[in-house]
């Protein structure tokens, strides 16, 4: 079944459908569920925190929506949370430079490709406005967070949280001293995040406002080579696609941190732990993989990253 036929039957069976859709002026990416899709929701959710939470003993805290304007300042968030984006100069549309370039080309573009690399690239694949077919301007940064004035005059400058991991590391110094942690330690978060996306598109792929769980490990990095909970996941089998390799192949975990392809113990002990929660969740294992990051796409302070990718009928997402 296509993207197309699951949305039509989520609508008329009232699993999720659009906010505020008896108004003609309804915002996009914002979403409603309906009573079976706030039972699937839930049975998800429950899902991983039994199998991720509670399974591997982690901490779970529940941050503000709101945060001031100097967490975001901190995190590089008001500076670099910023979407490359172009213009149709006729028509006024607004597209993603990178997902405009992907969309014609059929190959991923990194997020961290400068101005000027978007504009060549815009330029060599011929590209227009997919509307109108009319020119577009140059590329700039569009910064995706939902601005807030808070108080009676709205003087305090702050914004609606982009991702859950603020609160978590926000949160982490009180939660190890008081809960007198020792590391490694997990702390997970499960709710609302906002994002002023340029196009949201295909439902709940793409949203402005999502639920998100995200867990996030704190660890000695000169211990994560040996892991104590490595044993578990050691012949469990992984499918990797390597940076170098366009093919996805099963190695077990123990087998793909002696070779060098996963960093370390820990880091193929989680990778196993997502692999099992989302084959919990019915995909088959034959239409998810980890593919590697390369350099522009992981995070400045990553040693490694890795994507897991679920094949749809819309492609790999």
């Amino acid at each position: 079944m296509g993207y197309e036929e699951v949305a039509k039957l989520a609508l008329e069976r009232c699993f999720f459908f659009p906010a505020a859709e008896i108004y003609g002026d309804a915002l996009a990416g914002f979403w409603e569920y309906g009573p079976l899709g706030v039972s699937l929701k839930s049975r998800v959710v429950e899902l991983w925190r039994r199998e991720m939470v509670r399974r591997d003993g982690m901490l779970e805290v529940d941050g503000s929506l709101i945060l001031p304007e100097r967490v975001f300042a901190a995190s590089g968030h008001l500076t670099g949370f910023a979407d490359p984006v172009v213009e149709c100069l006729r028509c006024g549309s607004v597209y993603r430079a990178d997902k405009l370039i992907e969309q014609i080309t059929g190959a991923l573009v990194p997020e961290k490709l400068s101005e000027d690399e978007l504009d060549g690239l815009l330029e060599k694949n011929h590209a227009r406005c997919v509307k109108c077919g009319g020119q577009l301007s140059k590329t700039r940064r569009f910064n995706m967070m939902f601005k807030l004035g808070v108080g009676a005059r709205e003087a305090a400058p702050a914004y609606l949280r982009p991702e859950t991991c603020q609160s978590i590391f926000l949160d982490f110094p009180r939660v190890f001293r008081t809960m007198r942690c020792k590391l490694p330690v997990a702390l997970a978060q499960v709710g609302r995040s906002f994002r002023n996306e340029i196009s949201p598109r295909q439902g709940l792929i793409r949203l402005r406002e999502m639920i998100q769980a995200e867990i996030e490990i704190f660890f000695n990095p000169e211990k994560a080579g040996h892991y104590h909970k490595f044993k578990l996941v050691e012949d469990y089998r992984l499918s990797i696609q390597p940076l170098d390799s366009g093919e996805t192949k099963q190695f077990g975990c123990k087998q793909a941190v002696k070779e060098g392809l996963i960093a370390n113990e820990l880091i193929a002990y989680y990778m196993a732990l997502l692999q099992q929660f989302y084959d919990k969740t019915g995909i088959p294992g034959s239409e998810m993989r980890f593919r590697e990051m390369s350099d522009e796409e992981r995070a400045f302070y990553a040693e490694q990253g890795w994507d897991l990718e679920v094949r749809t009928s819309l492609g790999w997402l």
